[in-house]
């Protein structure tokens, strides 16, 4: 019985998808083959259709809406907006740079004894 089972989902591969996406079980499916066979109207339902022309649409769908949404794109204000980045990384680094230069010249101060003796 599970040989001819198998025999039929060979014959309709579409069943793997509903497994495989947890909305049916090879038991699920068992029990419905046991119960109305191979060639019922039941079988219908579960027919897919062809999933890989579906998919080519809504990619080409995505990209072509990608490529209207950088059409839209101004160009100017993304020039601006990167220059203006720019000058904020500019003057990150020039805070950087003069703590650096701070912190050097802090290290080559000696300070002087506060109670200097006499014969010193």
């Amino acid at each position: 019985m599970k040989e001819e089972f198998k025999a039929f989902v060979r014959t309709k591969p579409e069943l793997i998808s509903y497994v495989s996406k947890g909305e049916m079980s090879w038991q699920k499916f068992y029990e419905i083959w046991s119960l109305y066979g191979n060639d019922d109207k039941i079988w219908e339902k579960y027919k897919v259709k062809d999933d890989r022309s579906l998919t080519k649409k809504q990619d080409a769908f995505s990209f072509s809406s990608l490529i209207d949404s950088i059409k839209k794109v101004d160009m100017d204000s993304v020039q601006k907006g990167i220059g203006s980045m720019q000058k904020a990384i500019e003057l990150l680094q020039g805070f950087t740079a003069s703590k650096a230069s701070s912190v050097n010249q802090a290290s080559s101060y000696q300070p002087r004894q506060l109670f200097k003796k006499f014969e010193d």
